[in-house]
């Protein structure tokens, strides 16, 4: 996966676990969990066949997902929260992940720390079904961090990375916030101002680079501020498109739904209106 971070293994390497669990409606289905190197790779399967439906980054927190065997890897959901703080911007950091089954889902169980935040997550998958996979994530935060005045970006609970840099290399064709979309710059702001929304994503498919990326949308439980920024790039090994979710404020804790689904699958948003006092 591509990052530029410092080598971190949180678990002994080539790691290997499978689970049996009986799927309702559907074929006993297993959980496969393997560590090669710096990454734990997800697989879901029956007998011999375990397609691989998502790769966790320990060196980052970067969190990959594909809907199915059919499905290409693309966007990445970055599950430390990034953010600036004294003119220095924080984005990655290692992480350490232990799993377990409960009921039909694999969950895990991520520790790591990001400037001077120690962040607790919890990350449950649910079985694959119908071309569609999903996590839900809960995150704890202790500690606490000087944010700077930065509108639309000090504090950056959930962030989407992928990349962008032609109309035919791509990982991502473009970005969308509950029933808005947005095209995809060649370089700066996607949206801007922000827009408030419940829901964003980058949506995949097929370039000349890439064949079947998977649309990666974020379910917030709460409204928050949604933009994004797309840095000039030459290289498609390189994540040059980040669209974030945002805070003026630092959060203690929060949660979201992750979920990869082929594209285009853009979905409006249609949710009751609920108040809460956060």
């Amino acid at each position: 996966m591509r990052r530029l971070v410092p080598l971190f293994v949180g678990l002994p390497a080539l790691l290997f676990a499978i689970f049996n669990l009986p799927t309702e409606g559907a074929p006993e289905g297993t959980w496969s969990v393997t560590q090669s190197g710096n990454i734990l790779q997800i697989a879901y399967g029956t007998g011999t066949d375990f397609p691989q439906y998502g790769a966790l980054d320990l060196d980052s927190s970067y969190f990959r997902l594909n809907y199915g065997p059919t499905s290409g890897w693309g966007t990445s959901v970055i599950l430390l929260p990034a953010f600036w703080s004294d003119g220095h911007y924080y984005q990655g950091a290692p992480i350490t992940a232990a799993w377990q089954v409960e009921g039909p889902d694999l969950v895990l169980s991520i520790m790591g720390t990001i400037a001077s935040l120690q962040v607790s997550s919890q990350v449950r998958l649910s079985p694959p079904a119908d071309n569609t996979i999903t996590a839900q994530a809960t995150i704890e935060v202790d500690g606490s961090v000087p944010l700077d005045p930065r509108p639309g970006e000090a504090f950056k609970p959930v962030m989407l990375s992928s990349m962008h840099i032609s109309p035919t290399m791509w990982d991502t064709q473009a970005a969308y916030a509950d029933c808005r979309t947005f095209s995809i710059p060649e370089s700066g702001w996607i949206v801007q101002p922000p827009v408030i929304a419940h829901i964003f994503g980058l949506q995949g498919g097929t370039s000349d680079w890439k064949t079947n990326a998977p649309t990666i949308e974020v379910t917030l439980d709460r409204p928050l501020q949604i933009t994004g920024w797309v840095t000039p790039s030459n290289d498609p090994n390189d994540d040059n498109v980040g669209f974030w979710a945002a805070s003026d404020e630092a959060l203690p804790s929060w949660s979201f739904k992750v979920m990869a689904v082929p594209a285009p699958q853009v979905r409006c948003l249609s949710l009751p209106v609920v108040l809460k006092n956060y």
